[in-house]
């Protein structure tokens, strides 16, 4: 849009440049307007207030159904030569509209629109896997993952729009820590049951109980009313339904995992398995083949079903010598054990003799 502005007590026009949007960001965008000569004497370089700025540029958000403008959005003005910039303070949102008032020094106002794009196309995100998978979990479970197509919206509201309910249908209150934990993609979201209630002899425990109990049914729901990055609701409810053992509340031992070789000049798969389900993430990066000198063997590694198996597959065959798997101490199982100690320490208790960190095996 071009436009004339005539400059008040002059007998001639000036014409200005478009009043436009500039990117500035990851969902950030500038207003840049074009000042006239007398705005340009009245304005000083450089920041200027919000009131000074709003006097002549403005942005709001424009509601999709009633086409109403909203109020004015709270930001920084700063007036660069014969330019007056406006950067709202808060990010600009996918599937939203937003609209630009400029008031030239004549009397009239132009407006101009800026749409944002919806992302993934508008495609409504999904549930993709939940771990631990297993549908048999021990009552002091510690955490969840959920895995979302594609980036979530974030907020403490997902503490309520993610439930843990009980046989009756009931939705367990208090249950969580209400610490978001997500990776860096927004696709990954960890949810942790509250420690106070897992670990023996804390306050919450005490006051309120465990939120699990054993031998008992369970339902974890993640409700469709959790959004995406776009706003946009999940739209159905994702459940996984699991039955509860006795606590488990005992160091990982290594003893007890089995390790079956591939054979000498084969590229066969190195088998590990375990008595118990490990935490799915520790699996992929807290186990790594090296050789009897500790050089690391290159391979693609997999987990087994419920992650009570890791299988890697060496590039090269393995050949007639020792090998040793190792594990790295911060490792844990589904309820925050290690190789190093319990999740629940018990301080009165005999420590256990340390273990060695790795296993030896031989191809056959």
């Amino acid at each position: 849009m071009k436009l004339t502005l005539a400059i008040v007590g002059l007998l001639i026009a000036q014409p200005a440049s478009e009043l436009d949007f500039r990117t500035a960001g990851k969902d950030k965008i500038d207003v840049v307007a074009p000042l006239t000569a007398i705005q340009q004497k009245l304005l000083p370089a450089g920041t200027i207030t919000g009131e000074q700025g709003e006097a002549w540029l403005k942005l709001s958000v424009v509601d999709p159904t009633t086409k109403k403008v909203g109020p004015s959005m709270f930001g920084a003005y700063k007036r660069e030569a014969d330019k007056l910039f406006f950067h709202p303070r808060f990010g600009v949102e996918p599937g939203k509209t937003y609209r630009a008032f400029f008031s030239p020094s004549d009397g009239t106002t132009v407006t101009k629109d800026y749409h944002v794009a919806l992302r993934n196309g508008g495609t409504v995100a999904t549930v993709t896997k939940i771990y631990p998978t297993d549908d048999v979990l021990p009552a002091n479970l510690l955490r969840f993952t959920i895995y979302f197509s594609q980036p979530m919206r974030g907020g403490k509201e997902i503490f309520d729009q993610i439930q843990i309910l009980d046989a009756q249908g009931n939705v367990m209150p208090d249950i969580w820590l209400t610490d978001e934990i997500w990776d860096e993609s927004g696709q990954v979201l960890i949810i942790y049951i509250h420690p106070g209630r897992i670990k023996w002899g804390l306050v919450l425990r005490e006051v309120l109980g465990p939120v699990l109990y054993p031998d008992r049914d369970y339902t974890f729901v993640i409700r469709g009313s959790m959004a995406d990055s776009n706003g946009q609701a999940l739209g159905k409810d994702t459940m996984k339904k699991f039955r509860t053992t006795a606590e488990d509340r005992v160091r990982i031992e290594l003893s007890d995992w089995k390790i079956q070789a591939p054979r000498v000049g084969t590229v066969g798969a190195v088998s590990v398995q375990f008595p118990k389900s490990v935490d799915h993430r520790s699996l992929e990066n807290g186990l790594s083949i090296i050789d009897d000198k500790g050089n690391p063997i290159a391979g693609a590694s997999q987990i087994g079903k419920a992650e009570k198996s890791w299988i890697f597959t060496p590039t090269r065959p393995l050949s007639d010598q020792a090998y040793r798997l190792k594990v790295d101490g911060q490792l844990e199982d589904v309820v925050g054990n290690s190789p190093l100690r319990p999740f629940d320490l018990d301080l009165n208790a005999k420590a256990p003799p340390a273990q060695r960190l790795e296993i030896s095996f031989r191809p056959r």
